[in-house]
């Protein structure tokens, strides 16, 4: 204990206790406070009661005696802090050019473990500056791929540990693993093996309690925990293949779990890493022997999505069933229950294995998919596919190529009339089309071009009506019917499923009615009318004429396309007992048309009227 401080001991003016903790609070000492940070004593002031301490960016700081053993911590001269006070200079100068003894020196001034976090606190913005760290940080991790004493974390939450140079890092990292209890702790740990593989002297030999853990652990735990447990037994796998090894006799396999999760894993399969898809589906024919793994690949394989489905087509291929993958698109296309994943593969395989499936049905599979969606009144699921069909160059060009003429036409017509597709994408696909079958450019033009004549005139009463059967068609009627579609998929087999087929015949008809409706909307041009010429027989005209051979007098009005009333005598102008009267005068005889032949009528007076208004 300090001379000094053992005179205020025995004058009474400090206990014994804080005597002790003032003594370590030397002049020179390194300190750290909670909320000052790193300094080191400067001086005692006894007799004021007082500590002088020069903090970090802060000189000079008197403390109260009481205070100041109760709240600094006493630093050694070799901790990070410490010297980034004492000699910021050779800090800067490891962090420049050696990063390696730099982190060495945090963790050991940590405890051997610590969080990049914590890491960049002691160095930031000191040691190095703000502007640099990332790309410091960067360059140092590079660096630490070859300190094997040193591991760096795969993910940020996970902590730097500086490891044990007497014990070896393979032996370390499986004590690791069999300590942790959690399926995702112990995922964390294998991850670290298979980067850190070549640490092991044997790696068989030296990880079979790793192995053993692993099928012990799945069997116990795979019903609550599929996705981990599959993820376990695949990467367990990947790591066996790699140290080119066997897994212990009587090892659960991944073939086992796929077996006795049947039902269960096409759930499960989304939250894998992707590099784990193949592993897992070349484990199927092990799993369902008999060919019936095909069978199960087919069924799941409209059940997943994005890699998946690639993933599965590879092993079907690779095992010499690529024609049941064929023959299974095929079916899909006509009943139209591929998914967007699917039709994606199949689009892009066009000339690989979906070669056999790519025509222009699957064309119509793609619009019949994207149009699903615009009408399924939920968010819409299929921009993916929108993209391939935009982005794919060459996919509407070989669709045009196809040998259904008829099929070809009905496919250009529906990319000129849908309501799916922008304007800028529509005019892109049909140039493609154009570039491809120059000859169809006429067809477009009849279709989508200006025609003579082709206006409609109508009353805004009939007209606004069309557009109220239209909303309910596009609003209530499709959706209705696209979730009675969905509905009968889930009953299963659709070869002997009467409500899927009846669902889909309505659904042709709804968009074929939906078609028509946004066409003659299109087209029409309302009117309510007003200030009607009366010289002769015309639209908005009420006309009186009478028959010449028995001299009974009729009256007719002639109004828009869709303003038809038989028992009020309302006529449309397209009408071919309006076109017979149209353009007739007062005293001119006309030819109108009678269920058997025509008659012979003479106008007697030509009237105004407004309708529709």
């Amino acid at each position: 204990m300090n001379s000094e401080v053992q005179n205020l001991v025995a004058a009474g003016k400090l206990s014994a206790a804080d005597a002790e903790k003032l003594s370590k609070l030397e002049p020179g000492t390194f300190v750290l406070h909670k909320s000052w940070g790193v300094g080191r004593i400067a001086e005692w002031d006894l007799i004021g009661d007082r500590v002088l301490i020069d903090f970090e960016g802060k000189p000079g700081h008197a403390l109260k005696i009481s205070f100041a053993i109760t709240s600094l911590e006493v630093l050694p001269a070799e901790h990070l802090l410490a010297r980034r006070l004492s000699d910021l200079d050779s800090l800067k100068a490891m962090a420049k050019d050696d990063p390696t003894a730099l982190v060495e020196l945090a963790l050991n001034s940590s405890g051997g473990k610590m969080s990049l976090d914590q890491l960049e606190a002691l160095l930031k913005p000191r040691v190095v500056s703000e502007a640099d760290y990332k790309k410091w940080w960067e360059a140092a991790k590079r660096t630490l791929k070859g300190a094997r004493h040193i591991v760096v974390p795969s993910k940020r939450q996970d902590p730097l540990v500086l490891r044990d140079s007497a014990e070896k890092p393979g032996a370390v990292m499986v004590r690791d693993f069999l300590a942790k209890r959690d399926l995702k702790g112990k995922l964390g740990v294998l991850a670290l093996i298979q980067k850190d593989i070549d640490l092991f002297e044997n790696a068989m030999h030296e990880l079979v309690p790793v192995f053993q853990d692993i099928s012990d652990t799945v069997r116990k735990a795979w019903k609550l925990h599929l996705k981990e447990s599959l993820q376990l037994l695949l990467t367990r796998d990947e790591l066996i293949e790699t140290i080119k090894g066997e897994a212990p006799m009587g090892s659960f396999k991944a073939s086992d779990l796929v077996s006795e999760a049947r039902g269960l894993i096409a759930e499960s399969v989304a939250g894998l890493p992707a590099a784990l898809y193949s592993r897992l589906y070349r484990a199927f024919p092990a799993a369902f022997p008999d060919r019936g793994w095909v069978t199960e690949l087919l069924n799941h394989i409209a059940r997943t999505g994005g890699r998946a489905v690639a993933e599965i087509a590879t092993v079907l291929d690779a095992n010499g069933e690529i024609e049941a993958l064929a023959e299974y698109l095929k079916k899909s296309v006509r009943n139209r229950t591929l998914t967007q994943d699917l039709l994606i593969w199949t689009c892009k395989e066009r000339d690989g294995l979906a070669k056999s499936v790519f025509s222009i049905d699957l064309a119509h599979a793609v619009l019949d998919t994207i149009e699903d969606d615009h009408v399924s009144g939920g968010p819409k699921r299929t921009g993916r596919l929108v993209d391939v069909l935009s982005s794919e160059k060459g996919l509407i060009g070989e669709w045009a190529q196809d040998k259904d003429e008829e099929m070809v036409q009905l496919f250009i017509k529906r990319l000129l009339g849908s309501t799916v597709l922008d304007e800028l994408t529509r005019r892109s696909l049909m140039a493609r089309v154009i570039k491809a079958r120059p000859e169809l450019e006429k067809i477009m033009e009849d279709q989508g071009g200006p025609r003579e004549d082709n206006t409609l005139i109508v009353s805004w009463d009939s007209l606004e009506k069309k557009k109220a059967e239209l909303h309910e068609l596009v609003t209530v009627k499709i959706p209705h019917n696209h979730q009675e579609i969905q509905i009968a998929k889930e009953e299963g087999d659709l070869r002997e499923n009467g409500g899927y087929k009846a669902a889909r015949d309505q659904q042709a008809v709804l968009n074929r009615m939906r078609d028509e409706l946004e066409r003659d909307i299109n087209r029409a041009r309302g009117t309510d009318f007003a200030n009607v010429s009366t010289d002769v027989v015309g639209m908005g005209t009420i006309v009186d004429y009478t028959d010449v051979t028995t001299g009974q007098s009729e009256t007719l009005t002639i109004l828009g396309a869709w303003d038809s009333d038989v028992e009020k005598h309302v006529v449309s102008y397209l009408s071919e007992l309006a076109k017979s009267l149209l353009g007739k005068a007062v005293g001119d005889e006309a030819e109108i048309p009678t269920d058997h032949g025509t008659r012979k009528v003479k106008v007697a007076a030509i009237r105004a009227c407004t309708a529709g208004a």
